[in-house]
């Protein structure tokens, strides 16, 4: 199960939030006994001369399997109580500090709300395991725009598309988008960006695209500060130039995105209707 939700609030002065919030959870009934989650909010403070700060506040499954044999393992682990790491981030143009608290927690949640209720109050009384600080006093290794995973997300998007219309390759101009995760400096690489007619004349049948002409498979790998691959994924999107100094261009929300976190797993989902109205942000 995946849920996406976009918002952003302005005022006259065009300043504003931009606010993203996602949640993923692997139901055990459903998936051999797997049971993880992965629950991020940002919230991006624009002005007109552009993003001046993001917050993010996530909660993810601490145990990261990498190999078909730790898969087993934890299938055959009966355990209620698995360990979750609850990360609290602020990103700056100059610094980025993140505090991380470590907690056993048992349970499934239906909802992003659900969990954050839960989590919330144990995050507002216990001291963090550890923090995380990042100097951003080097331009050559450190960043322009202070963003998190989806905000960085949404820029990278947001520069394909101005890019696509202007008639360039992408990967020749906005190959790398840097952004904060935990303290740590990584980026987006976008390896490869193509037409897929099959998956575009899918969705135009659901009702999903505006224009199937303009949905692209965009191929992301992430890559730490040394170059270093540490996840990669592909989304399916129907990209839009945006408008010369908007500082709120339309969020690009994925109609489908595939993530590997391992050779073994591959996790797919795709949009569906919502049971109930929705804002055109909402999907």
């Amino acid at each position: 199960m995946t849920t996406f939700v976009a918002r952003h609030f302005t005022t006259d002065r065009r300043t504003g939030v931009r606010a993203y919030e996602f949640y993923a959870a692997s139901f055990p009934d459903r998936a051999r006994g797997l049971n993880r989650l992965g629950f991020l909010r940002e919230a991006v403070v624009v002005t007109r001369t552009g993003i001046m700060e993001t917050a993010q506040f996530g909660v993810i499954s601490s145990e990261r399997e990498d190999s078909m044999a730790k898969v087993e393992g934890v299938l055959d682990n009966d355990a209620e109580l698995l360990p979750y790491s609850v990360i609290d981030t602020l990103i700056t143009a100059s610094v980025a500090d993140s505090r991380v608290l470590q907690l056993l927690m048992s349970g499934q949640w239906d909802t992003a709300a659900e969990l954050y209720d839960e989590v919330r109050p144990r995050w507002n009384s216990e001291e963090p395991t550890y923090t995380r600080h990042f100097s951003n006093d080097d331009p050559a290794s450190g960043y322009e725009t202070p963003l998190a995973f989806f905000s960085g997300l949404q820029v990278s998007m947001q520069a394909i598309a101005n890019a696509v219309a202007a008639g360039e390759d992408p990967r020749d101009t906005q190959r790398y988008q840097p952004y904060i995760h935990n303290g740590r400096l990584l980026r987006f690489e976008l390896r490869k960006i193509a037409r897929d007619e099959k998956r575009a004349a899918e969705y135009a049948r659901d009702g999903w695209l505006d224009n199937p002409e303009a949905l692209r498979r965009l191929e992301y790998r992430l890559r730490d500060a040394r170059g270093t691959e540490v996840d990669r994924f592909k989304l399916w999107v129907e990209l839009r130039a945006s408008s010369p100094g908007d500082p709120f261009p339309r969020p690009h929300l994925p109609v489908a995105y595939e993530y590997e976190p391992a050779g073994y797993l591959r996790l797919r989902a795709v949009r569906v209707p919502v049971a109930a109205p929705a804002s055109s942000d909402r999907r």
